[in-house]
């Protein structure tokens, strides 16, 4: 069974369910510090979908990666490639137009950075308004933050940006490419703050402020990378992939709705 959409010939486009849930991931390339790749989201991004789809092959398509997001407020560190949310926002409804032309009705937008969920979120909406089908957008780590902070061992802060969580799953899945003998403790979180937090597992933030990256982040990172190891990025990944599944059976479950004009 198939799984790769670039795999497809166009008679499996042809015959294929299309109520198979689609999978975009949409990532970024950009600093990850001295101790990871610049393509640390869309390496961690792309072993979620495709994980997801090993599990569940009748339900799942995987597309091609989109490798770069909204992360302007990066490029005053070595390396970054950065798109416009505009521009982003129109690639990715085109892309998502492209897939309702041809009759998918299920379109899950995987968000692996940060900033790309507002970009994602919008993008998603606007599938829906244009072409009717349904389509949700969801930063992975979002589906299983009870899971990280039950693995965790970090502290609040920990897992933020090239920290604890991403070395880890970086390290399991290539652990040739990570060197935590280059990582250092960064905490930059503020505990006694209300409505700030950049810890992706601690709730999320009420309030949104994203300054300049080197104007918080001497090195680029945030976060406590020297904590990471291949085992608790194991159980991460496991959490993510299979959190990424029951959404999926739970997109397919939902019915497709005729609008009603009351004009």
């Amino acid at each position: 069974m198939k799984t790769r959409y670039g795999q497809l010939t166009v008679d499996e486009v042809r015959e294929a369910n299309k109520d198979r849930v689609v999978i975009l991931s949409v990532s970024a390339t950009e600093d990850h510090g001295p101790h990871m790749p610049l393509d640390t989201d869309t390496v961690l991004g792309m072993a979620v979908a495709e994980g997801a789809a090993e599990l569940a092959p009748d339900d799942i398509f995987v597309m091609p990666p989109i490798p770069y997001g909204f992360n302007e407020h990066h490029k005053d560190f070595p390396g970054v490639i950065w798109i416009e949310p505009e521009t982003l926002i129109s690639f990715i409804t085109d892309v998502t137009k492209s897939l309702a032309h041809h009759g998918f009705r299920r379109i899950l937008l995987l968000n692996s950075h940060g900033s790309n969920h507002p970009v994602l979120d919008l993008a998603a909406r606007k599938t829906v308004i244009q072409s009717g089908i349904i389509c949700v957008s969801a930063s992975y780590w979002n589906l299983i933050s009870d899971r990280i902070n039950e693995i965790r061992k970090s502290e609040i802060g920990g897992i933020a940006h090239a920290g604890e969580f991403e070395a880890a799953i970086y390290k399991y899945l290539h652990p040739d490419l990570v060197d935590l003998t280059k990582a250092k403790k960064q905490i930059l979180h503020n505990p006694d703050s209300r409505f700030f937090n950049l810890d992706l597992a601690a709730g999320g933030s009420p309030a949104n402020l994203m300054r300049w990256w080197s104007e918080i982040s001497p090195d680029g990172t945030m976060g406590d990378p020297t904590v990471a190891d291949p085992e608790t990025g194991r159980l991460y990944l496991d959490a993510a992939v299979k959190a990424t599944v029951e959404l999926v059976k739970e997109m397919q479950a939902l019915p497709i709705l005729q609008r009603k004009d009351h004009h």
